[in-house]
């Protein structure tokens, strides 16, 4: 059905299709249009083009929709690389330039800053990825009830889309994506997903499968006899390096995915703090498995790592064992707990997950915080609500904010900010 322009507001319907211009791209990668005064979000859509839209639901004040003819092309569009593009939900936006990929990036943080009362400070800027395509070292694949393929949930829908390969992910994963899935196909208590992650500089893929762990080794030994040559499975254990140190990886520790980029994050933290770091109290809330925290150890900070995961606190204090002996103290537990309980504190670094900080903490540091902060995020609209509280609400200014692109083809994005107490 398509709507005509007429003496009355047309009615936007499920299935309806209008023409509209994009004006810009927003939060999630959907391009932005209006129709008889109606906001319209396309998927598909880019800044400057002229599509036909086809309405996928109404809502009272907007319309979400999908592009589905181009009539006037932007410079920017491209052809995704992924057959599956536009189907799975993984990837929003494999048709636009990489350049036009930050600079929507860029400009969805400046307006998530803007809506909360704060502005982008001056040098503010954006470091893109080491290489956009093929750069995550773990991915979560979904099993297709009866069948043998591997998968990722639809658009909009949560059924599985079935995928021989994901040009996002580590060539190592796609390699064993043909073995993995169809040792399980027609067990008993055969798992519901399959988390693959890369170790051994790409030699080895960790499996765990979920709900039931205990089915990983399984997996693993069906799968050996047609493992491709160079790649190994194990349901154990692997090790990452970074900057000449290997991490031990369990499934259940947390990795940055993006290895390729990982410098341009953690290094952002180190440079920005380098000259206050020699004999300074650090904390490092959220911690990990204490690659950063090693990191401000290197230059001379006395770090204290908070972290929640048993599994994680553990591997941090195995990793300060091996390479510096004495220089980190973990605690495990939640932040909420830990942080107040801290003295003396010089910086506090926070790797909170996407849902940012609890208010607890966020009320700690109002209060309580060291003159410096360095806070990563990788949900912006929850980085935004945290900054209005700690700078526009609170005793801290926006010194200096930097986007780091860990997550190419998709709306995701890291971002640093720097906080000095006023």
């Amino acid at each position: 059905m398509t709507v005509s322009t007429g003496a009355l507001t047309p009615h936007l319907a499920r299935g309806s299709r209008v023409r509209i211009e994009c004006e810009r791209l927003v939060h999630r990668g959907l391009g932005l249009g209006r129709y008889a005064g109606q906001v319209i979000f396309a998927f598909g859509a880019l800044p400057g083009e002229e599509v036909t839209v086809e309405i996928t639901s109404v809502h009272r004040r907007h319309a979400f929709a999908d592009t589905v003819v181009v009539h006037r092309a932007s410079s920017d569009r491209v052809v995704p690389l992924c057959p599956y593009f536009g189907v799975c939900g993984g990837c929003q936006l494999q048709h636009a330039s990489y350049r036009l990929q930050l600079e929507l990036k860029e400009e969805v943080l400046a307006e998530s800053l803007q809506r909360h009362g704060l502005r982008m400070p001056e040098g503010a800027d954006a470091l893109g990825a080491a290489e956009p395509w093929g750069y995550r070292w773990r991915g979560e694949f979904h099993l297709l009830a009866g069948r043998s393929g591997l998968g990722f949930t639809e658009r909009g829908s949560y059924s599985v889309v079935e995928v021989e390969s994901c040009p996002i992910h580590h060539p190592s994963i796609n390699q064993v994506l043909g073995t993995v899935g169809p040792s399980v196909k027609g067990q008993r208590g055969h798992p519901e997903t399959l988390q693959l992650t890369v170790g051994a500089g790409g030699a080895e893929v960790l499996v765990k499968s979920r709900p039931k762990a205990s089915l990983s080794d399984r997996v693993v030994s069906e799968s050996a006899s047609g493992n491709p040559v160079g790649v190994r499975l194990t349901g154990e254990a692997t090790e990452i390096d970074y900057r000449g140190r290997s991490f031990r990886v369990y499934s259940d520790s947390f990795i940055q995915v993006n290895q390729g980029s990982l410098d341009r994050l953690y290094e952002t933290v180190v440079d920005w703090l380098r000259p206050e770091l020699p004999g300074s109290k650090v904390v490092d809330a959220y911690g990990g498995s204490g690659w950063l925290s090693l990191r401000l150890a290197d230059e001379g900070a006395r770090v204290t790592v908070l972290e929640q995961s048993p599994v994680s606190a553990r591997l941090s204090e195995l990793h300060a064992e091996m390479y510096r002996p004495g220089t980190l103290e973990v605690l495990c537990g939640s932040v909420e707990e830990l942080l107040p309980g801290l003295e003396g504190l010089t910086v506090a670094v926070l790797d909170p997950p996407r849902s940012g900080l609890a208010p607890q903490v966020s009320g700690w540091l109002a209060m309580a915080g060291p003159p410096t902060v360095v806070y990563l995020s990788c949900e912006v609209s929850a980085l935004a609500r945290d900054l209005e509280a700690l700078c526009r609400l609170g005793p801290y200014e926006l010194d200096q904010i930097r986007l780091v692109d860990m997550f190419p083809q998709t709306y995701h994005f890291e971002t640093v900010a720097l906080l000095r107490r006023k």
